[in-house]
């Protein structure tokens, strides 16, 4: 039996100053690109942002490129001056994280 990836389906909501993402599915190869056009999106589009909170409860697998992915949106906010929170981490994101060295990155004051 084969598994096959779970589409990746992303819910916006936002006011004035934060700007919530529900992951939901699957970040990999195949999707982890819509998270990044959609978060690169609400940065630019509000530029005045102070948090972008990704909601991480429903995603599914993550491989390198959703990975990736969520350090490519840590740089950007980071330049933006806007904070990112991983919000509602399953155990196996924060497992992949710390494991791969970059839960700091997610987690550390100040971010």
């Amino acid at each position: 039996m084969t598994t096959l990836p779970s589409a990746l389906r992303l819910t916006t909501t936002g006011t004035a100053d934060t700007v919530r993402i529900q992951i939901t599915g699957d970040l990999d190869h195949d999707h982890a690109d819509l998270l990044l056009d959609e978060a690169t999106a609400q940065l630019t589009a509000r530029p005045g942002i102070r948090e972008l909170r990704l909601h991480c409860a429903e995603i599914g697998a993550v491989d390198s490129m959703g990975l990736s992915v969520l350090l490519m949106i840590g740089r950007r906010t980071a330049a933006a001056g806007t904070r990112l929170y991983l919000d509602d981490r399953p155990a196996r994101l924060t497992r992949l994280l710390d494991l791969t060295g970059t839960l700091d990155h997610f987690t550390a004051s100040g971010m």
